[in-house]
């Protein structure tokens, strides 16, 4: 099958509506799964495009469960629907930010490790005193350090 602009458009939309594209991909009027795989590995605005997709099918599948959850359910069929809100749940939360359940810590600028010791341990000798005593030794996390240089920093 040939890739045309509306052939995209419409894979995308059914993606968008909560369509996987193995079920849309087994539709004879549609590209086969592996044609639109190596269509993403050629084309990265497609592929962007399909994984922003795939973003907002996660939301419209959370949208489903909440409907699933707002009728009444057979006593039987409580345990499938359980695990159908799991899954989608599960989804939202790698594809969708605002649902990740990780928190993610980044370092931003340039961190400072400040080291301070004090030779004198007299408890007599004045704080103000003490801090003119004390040694210390800033390093940037940019700072350039060697090996050998470490050695000087020992604590015994």
């Amino acid at each position: 099958m040939k890739k045309s602009k509306e052939l995209l458009r419409i894979i995308i939309e059914r993606i968008q509506l909560g369509e996987t594209l193995t079920s849309i991909c087994r539709e004879k009027d549609q590209p086969g799964l592996t044609t639109v795989y190596k269509w993403m590995n050629k084309d990265d605005d497609f592929k962007k495009e399909l994984l922003e997709a795939r973003r907002i099918g996660a939301m419209t599948w959370l949208d489903k469960m909440t409907d699933l959850l707002n009728q009444d359910i057979k006593p039987q069929e409580v345990q499938w629907c359980r695990e159908r809100l799991h899954h989608s749940r599960w989804m939202a939360s790698k594809l969708v930010s605002v649902f990740n359940d990780k928190v993610i810590n980044e370092n931003v600028g340039d961190p400072i490790i400040k080291i301070v010791w004090d030779d004198d341990s007299s408890s007599k000798v004045s704080s103000d005193k003490r801090k003119e005593e004390s040694h210390s030794h800033e390093l940037r996390g940019s700072d350039q350090v060697e090996e050998n240089s470490l050695k000087d920093y020992k604590i015994n």
